[in-house]
């Protein structure tokens, strides 16, 4: 009688565990993406010249206090899009996140060919 009661203890622990190992897992989505949206829905307001389609750039930006973002360099071979990315997403206030103050995020740009 004892094997059959520390059996179905046994039973019971496994199965718990087993339950508690699928239970998904919420996690917020990584402040990259939450950033890069955001620049791409700036760089969208804008229209977008028919001399800077199809070029890439790679962008390095750091958020200040206040949630304003801050161009640290463009990488790329074409200075209208060098000029259209500064005028479009320089000293902007994010809408939202909590971003961390001296951290650099580099951005990968590239416009697409009409």
């Amino acid at each position: 009688m004892k094997k059959a009661v520390y059996t179905l203890i046994l039973v019971m622990a496994l199965g718990i565990n087993y339950g508690m190992a699928n239970t998904p897992v919420k996690h917020k989505p990584k402040i990259s993406k939450v950033l890069t949206s955001q620049i791409y829905q700036m760089l969208g307001e804008y229209e977008v010249p028919n001399d800077i389609r199809g070029a890439k750039a790679e962008v390095r930006v750091a958020v200040d206090k206040g949630n304003y973002l801050r161009i640290l360099s463009i990488e790329t071979d074409n200075a209208q899009l060098d000029k259209y990315i500064r005028s479009a997403i320089d000293f902007e206030r994010l809408a939202k996140g909590s971003f961390e103050q001296g951290v650099v995020y580099r951005i990968p740009i590239e416009v697409a060919k009409k």
